[in-house]
């Protein structure tokens, strides 16, 4: 018995040569981790300032006027809202895609399909075409935000008790239903916007068009909040993600509530997507770059390493990109690329997948 039980310890220790046990692996998985973490920290950090640097001393110096310290303090005012605002709506948007991900099992697939987008701005269209922009519903940034996020998450629990009710958890058919309401709320946006007047047209157009500049930072203390609780319910689930990436039936065998996880996460991913939309528009591929890019580099199936590497990767993109985008005199805007390499970065994983 004691030589069985030598045995088993042996077998159970030894994981490859010269003694390199698990436990050293997971100790340098961690290492890696730990290591890949502080790196987007500093990058995230490096970011910020040039993001600052390109609104303060690069826009001076362009113009060629001094630095004073209260124009500094001035800018500085108006700088900080949009930094902390694009953070937040960058980690929520990358937290919830990774969580939608595991959910359909598919690495190519995003909210925005689901249809925000096209409610986010159907919502706005229809304040400005019933009541005019200089209505408090529209002009109003509070009571405007309360308006878009709700209707957006009530029009996302209905979609779900319709589809996902009894215990028909058809994600499949839930992203196609998503599809064609976006079609059918944006042809009905399309012909509200067309038939409008110029002014109120223009109003729309810079209420929707996805502009950092354009941000709507009075809400800023409001939405973070929200924001913060969304992602900590989240993170606080990150065992039961491990275990759902296995599939329904896997994840049943293992003692999970499959049904009730998947509505709760469905129910949160509904409220981030709405407060991250509703402060910054639509930025569709941003979550699905960054969870990809943190599945490469982070080479684990650990959702809370995934969770933090996602958020981080999604903040340096969003706030690196924003501030080049500065320093160019918004020649190029950062959703342009963000959209225009989640497109091809999506087509590269069809085609990776369909070869596998």
């Amino acid at each position: 018995m004691e030589r069985v039980v030598r045995l088993r310890h042996k077998f159970s220790t030894f994981s490859g040569p010269a003694g390199y046990t698990r436990a050293h692996s997971r100790a340098g998985s961690n290492k890696r981790v730990v290591f890949i973490i502080i790196v987007l920290v500093l990058l995230i950090a490096a970011a910020s300032v040039l993001y600052i640097y390109s609104r303060t001393y690069a826009k001076a110096f362009r113009l060629g006027v001094p630095m004073t310290p209260q124009a500094f303090d001035s800018i500085m005012g108006r700088t900080l809202p949009h930094l902390y605002g694009m953070g937040a709506a960058a980690i929520v948007l990358a937290v919830v895609s990774l969580s939608f991900q595991t959910i359909t099992q598919s690495r190519v697939l995003t909210p925005s399909m689901i249809g925000f987008d096209s409610v986010f701005v159907g919502t706005q269209t229809v304040l400005v075409f019933f009541f005019g922009a200089q209505h408090f519903l529209f002009s109003d940034p509070l009571i405007n935000y309360l308006i878009t996020a709700g209707i957006m998450v009530v029009v996302s629990m209905l979609m779900f008790g319709a589809i996902l009710r009894n215990h028909r958890n058809n994600i499949v058919f839930l992203l196609m239903f998503g599809l064609v309401l976006s079609g059918i709320i944006g042809s009905a946006t399309s012909y509200l916007q067309i038939i409008m007047n110029e002014s109120d047209f223009f109003q729309v157009a810079a209420a929707t068009s996805v502009n950092v500049n354009n941000m709507n930072t009075d809400i800023i203390n409001l939405v973070i909040p929200i924001m913060a609780v969304v992602v900590a319910l989240t993170l606080f689930r990150h065992r039961k993600y491990n275990v759902m990436t296995l599939g329904p039936q896997q994840a049943k065998g293992l003692g999970v509530a499959y049904e009730r996880e998947l509505k709760w996460n469905l129910v949160l991913i509904a409220v981030g997507m709405s407060v991250a939309t509703a402060l910054i528009g639509s930025l569709t591929f941003l979550g699905l770059l960054a969870v990809n890019a943190a599945r490469e580099v982070m080479k684990t199936y650990k959702h809370l390493p995934l969770f933090i590497g996602s958020a981080l990767m999604a903040a340096l993109t969003l706030i690196l990109g924003q501030g080049v985008t500065e320093l160019l005199e918004g020649a190029i805007p950062v959703t342009a690329i963000v959209n225009l390499v989640g497109c091809s970065y999506i087509f590269f994983l069809i085609l990776k997948e369909n070869k596998v």
